[in-house]
Formats: structure tokens, C-alpha cells, sequence
């Protein structure tokens, strides 16, 4: 191609203006240089490999602003973005606040009910207490009467016990009994009259009928309700019989086993009934008692149940503004994640917005330098193959008289005006390292300096002030071997540093070199393993 060809002309014209200008340089200074085949190779190969790693520089520094700017418009829709979602996280936070507020206030209402509730509960249940009192109270007067009525009663069955189908049948068959056994039999028949009807014949004869079959008369008796006598029946009894005092059971034994029975009856059933009409209204109070308590003890439990039945609601809704309360938290923290992401967007946005300027036109100057690299580096690999020789005034000649017009007019290769091909090689940072490490810091050195870390070939320095050897034993350190022609072991050192990679100085070089160096100067080395 066109390029390729115009790279090979300027090659070829590098190396006939040096031989040009080493017979000048002969003429005025007294001084060789020599330039051969391999100096022209050296120029191609150094050409290549510096043309390849200045391109791979300038790409992945021109990529690494053109990402920059990317990430800056990235950024910057993305702000926008997170401004939507923060506006979206806002409503929802908004939302969440009102619910808990809503449940705060409805939790409020709840307790008050509840409270409300307890109360009443609290009363009904000292009030069910009270009633429970009170009817253990009745309870225990009303057994405490009753048993004032026992013996009455025990005395009413046993005189029940001594009666029998003999002994009634005697009584029975009596033909004319005397009045205090009449009276008995007569009072029996006030207390059995079905439903209360006094007869009105008591005599003897209608008594003897009234008691008819024996057995029946005896359960009869065995059977009465004496806790119902009826008043008139009773006021008949109290009257005409009880008060009269032949109406003994002791007196009346000795006219009838059976009448003395029944009369004993007859007293203590009165006894009894007496007795139990006393506690009767007691008796009522503790049935009225029970009632209440009852109907307390089943209002109670209602309201319990409701208590239960609120307690419950407010358990959910203390459980929904717990849950609410967790999704606001949430929602808060989105809100603020968010925000916190927005600042630092934003900071960086507004970071890289004061660079951009700078990227875009550092983008630009890459652009442009990569249409002068190819001619920058050729010019660079021409100085360092061929210059190096020379002092500042012939360098200074063959670069701006010689090869940069030829480049500009015969060649057609744009380079970068004023190019200084020093900061093709290297840069301020490595310039101030190298002077820190001993390096003069006049032009002429740092020059020899960038030739000496680039050249192709093995670079040998012409140094009578012992600057140069100074700076490289500082440079390298430890990691320099150095050796000088006729020391012991010379060619061991040489081997060593071969085998192992290291870096070896070799000083007090003469006009003439031992042969022996010839396949290591020229590079004819064979890599083992």
C-alpha cells in the first residue's frame, strides 16, 4: 500500500542521511559511527514493536474516557430514572404512613371499648360474687331451720314405725273407743281430707270407714305431703285437738298402742310443718337467689364472650399495625436507599460533567494522534536507532532538516507538529525517577537515557565522566550484574545472567571486543528448555 511504501522510502532515506551526515560528523569531529545492516533491522523491528504498544496506549486510554463518557450519560438517565422511582417510593411510603395512622386511631377506639367493656365485666363479676355469697348465706340458714325440723320429723316416722296391719286392724274393731282415741282418729281424718275439705262427720263410725283397708291407710300416712297441709285442715288440728290435753300420745297408750302412734304422728307432722313454714320464705329468697344468680352468672358469661370477641379484634388489628408498621419501615428504607443512590449520581454526575470537556477534547487529541502515531513513531525509532551516536547539534539536524521534511513533503505521513520524540518514549514521572537515580537532567542525557531503555541492540555508552554508569548501577540495584573484560570469571558472569535473565553491565570496553562477546552482541543466542 501506499503507507507502506512511503514507510519504506523514509527507512531507507533515515539511513542514507546517517551515513551522510557520519562522514560530516568524521570530517568536523574526528569521530566514527557506523551504520550496518543490522542498525536498518533494528530500526524496522523497534518500528513495529513501538508502533504496536503506542496504538494499544492510546486505544485503551482514548476507550478508557470514551467509557467515562458512557458511564456519565448512563448515570444520567439513571438519575432520572431513580427520581421516578423515588417519586413512586414517596406515594407508597405516604400510603403506609396513612394506613398505621388509620390503625393507630381504630386501635384507640378498640381499647376504649374493651376498656368500657372490662369495666362493666369487673362490676358483673363482683356482683355475681355477691349473689354467690349471698346464696351460701341462705344456703346455710335454710339447712341450719331445716334441721330444727329433724327431730320432728324423725319422731313423725317413728311413730309411723309403730304402726302396723295388727295393732290398726285393733284399733278398728274397738266398739265404742274413748273420746282422746276419737279425738286422734278425728284429727288424722282433718290432715288426709283430699284437697283440704274438712269432713264434717268425725265420729267414730265414719272413722273406722275413713280407715278403711288397712294397708292403704298406712301408706297413706307414709305418703304425706307434709310440707303442703292445707291452712284450714291445719287450723282444725291446732284448735280442736292439739290443745286438748288428753291429746297425748303417754295418756293415750294406755287405752291404744295404734292411737298413741297416730297421735304422735299427728303432733310432729304438725311440729314439722310449723318448722318448715318458718324457713318456707327463706327458702324462696334462696330460690330467688339462685335464679338471679343464674341469670348474673349467663349475663357474665355474654359478657365475657364479647370481651373475648374484642380482645381478639384488637389482637388482629395490633397484628395488621405491626405488619404495617414493618411495611413503612420498608418503605422508609427504600425511600432513603434511593435517595442516598440519587446524591451520589448526582455527585458524580456533577464530577464528571466538570471532566467531560476535558475527555471529549483528550478524545479528540487521541483521534488525532492516532492519524500521527505511525508517523511519530517512525520518526521515534529512527532516533533512537541511529542518533544515538551523535551529539545534540547533528541529532538536531537529521530530525529537523533531514527526516521531518521528507516525512512532510516526500512521504506524505502527517506527524504531530513541534513532535518532541522524547515523549514518545517516555514521560515526566519516569524522566523525574531517572534524575532522582543520578541521571543528569540536561537535554542530551535524558535523550541517551529514553535511547538507552528502548534501543533494539545492546546499547553501548561512551561515558569518560562516569554519569552514565552511576545512574544504571542505581536504577537497577541489586538486580545489576556487573563485570569488566579480563576479570576472573567474566565469561561464568556472562553464562549466569544468560541462564538466569539478569542484567549485566560490562565495563572498560576497548576499541577491539574478545570474539568471544560476537554471538551475544548480535543476539545469536539458542533458548534451552
Amino acid at each position: 500500500s501506499l503507507e507502506k511504501d512511503s514507510v519504506s522510502l523514509f527507512m531507507a532515506h533515515v539511513h542514507t542521511s546517517v551515513n551522510d551526515m557520519s562522514t560530516r560528523y568524521y570530517q568536523n569531529e574526528r569521530r566514527h559511527n557506523y551504520t550496518t545492516p543490522k542498525s536498518f533491522l533494528g530500526q524496522i523491528t523497534l518500528f513495529k514493536n513501538l508502533l504496536k504498544k503506542k496504538q494499544e496506549e492510546v486505544s485503551q486510554k482514548k476507550e478508557h474516557l470514551v467509557n467515562g463518557i458512557q458511564k456519565l450519560k448512563t448515570t444520567t438517565s439513571q438519575v432520572g430514572d431513580l427520581k421516578a422511582r423515588l417519586a413512586s417510593q414517596e406515594a407508597e411510603l405516604q400510603l403506609r404512613n396513612h394506613d398505621a395512622e388509620a390503625l393507630i386511631t381504630k386501635i384507640g377506639l378498640q381499647k376504649e371499648k374493651v376498656s368500657r367493656e372490662k369495666a362493666i365485666a369487673d362490676a358483673e363479676e363482683r356482683k355475681v360474687t355477691a349473689i354467690q355469697t349471698e346464696v351460701s348465706q341462705k344456703q346455710r340458714e335454710c339447712e341450719a331451720d331445716l334441721l330444727k325440723a329433724e327431730p320432728a320429723l324423725v319422731a313423725a316416722t317413728a311413730a309411723l314405725n309403730t304402726l302396723n296391719r295388727v295393732n290398726l286392724t285393733e284399733l278398728k274393731v274397738f266398739p265404742n273407743p274413748p273420746n282422746a282415741v276419737t279425738n286422734v282418729t278425728a284429727a288424722v281424718m282433718v290432715l288426709l281430707a283430699p284437697r283440704g275439705r274438712v269432713p264434717k262427720d268425725r265420729s267414730w263410725k265414719a272413722a273406722k270407714v275413713f280407715m278403711g283397708k288397712v294397708d292403704d291407710f298406712l301408706q297413706a300416712l307414709i305418703n304425706y305431703d307434709k310440707e303442703h297441709i292445707p291452712e284450714n285442715c291445719l287450723k282444725v288440728v291446732n284448735e280442736q285437738y292439739l290443745k286438748d290435753p288428753e291429746f297425748n300420745p303417754n295418756l293415750i297408750r294406755t287405752k291404744s298402742f295404734a292411737a298413741a302412734g297416730l297421735c304422735a304422728w299427728v303432733i310432729n307432722i304438725i311440729k314439722f310443718y310449723e318448722v318448715y313454714c318458718d324457713v318456707e320464705p327463706k327458702r324462696q329468697a334462696l330460690a330467688q337467689a339462685n335464679l338471679d344468680l343464674t341469670a348474673a352468672t349467663e349475663k357474665l358469661e355474654v359478657i365475657r364472650k364479647k370481651l373475648e370477641d374484642l380482645d381478639r379484634h384488637l389482637s388482629r388489628l395490633t397484628a395488621s399495625y405491626e405488619k404495617a408498621i414493618a411495611e413503612k419501615v420498608r418503605c422508609q428504607e427504600e425511600v432513603n436507599q434511593t435517595n442516598t443512590t440519587i446524591e451520589l449520581a448526582n455527585r458524580l454526575v456533577k464530577e464528571l460533567e466538570a471532566k467531560k470537556i476535558r475527555w471529549s477534547q483528550s478524545i479528540k487529541s487521541f483521534e488525532a494522534q492516532e492519524k500521527t502515531l505511525c508517523g511519530d513513531v517512525l520518526l521515534t525509532a529512527a532516533f533512537v536507532s541511529y542518533v544515538g551516536s551523535f551529539t545534540r547539534q547533528y541529532r538536531q539536524e537529521l530530525v529537523s532538516c533531514k527526516w521531518v521534511p521528507f516525512l512532510q513533503q516526500m512521504a506524505s505521513i502527517p506527524i504531530t507538529e513541534g513532535l518532541d520524540v522524547v515523549t514518545i518514549l517516555t514521560d515526566d514521572a519516569t524522566i523525574a525517577a531517572w534524575n532522582n537515580e543520578g541521571l543528569p537532567s540536561d537535554r542530551m542525557s535524558t535523550e541517551n537515557a529514553a535511547i538507552l531503555t528502548h534501543c533494539e541492540r545492546w546499547p553501548l555508552l561512551i561515558d569518560p565522566q562516569q554519569q552514565g554508569i552511576k545512574w544504571i548501577k542505581n536504577k537497577y540495584g541489586t538486580d545489576l550484574k556487573v563485570t569488566h573484560l579480563g576479570q576472573k570469571g567474566f565469561l561464568n558472569a556472562i553464562e549466569a545472567a544468560l541462564a538466569f535473565g539478569d542484567i549485566i553491565l560490562i565495563e572498560n570496553l576497548e576499541e577491539t571486543i574478545d570474539p568471544v562477546l560476537e554471538p551475544l552482541l548480535g543476539r545469536n543466542t539458542i533458548k534451552k528448555g
